[in-house]
């Protein structure tokens, strides 16, 4: 049996461009959304890896937002960061 980690994502939000505060509600939205829509579905967050020396200012907010939705128990399941580290792949609840 294939772990979850290994499906396709059912949609992929880039979040590129965004600042970190629009980047953070607009990924929330994007799961609350996603949640709702395709209940147990796999999700891909693109988050980028941040600029040369400069962490990754989404990347470490969202991360948050994620922990926070899976212990809330409503909206994620699990989620992890990708080996690029650009991006989470995320379990949504079912």
């Amino acid at each position: 049996m294939l772990d979850w980690t290994d499906r396709s994502p059912d949609a992929t939000f880039d979040l590129h461009g965004q600042s970190v505060i629009e980047a953070v509600a607009n990924a929330e939205r994007f799961l609350r959304s996603q949640a709702k829509a395709r209940r147990g579905g796999t999700v891909r967050l693109i988050t980028g890896r941040g600029r040369g020396g400069g962490g990754a200012p989404i990347r470490t907010r969202v991360r948050g937002l994620l922990r926070s939705l899976k212990e809330s128990g409503s909206v994620v399941r699990d989620y992890t960061l990708e080996s690029t580290e650009g991006s989470y792949l995320v379990r949504l609840e079912g």
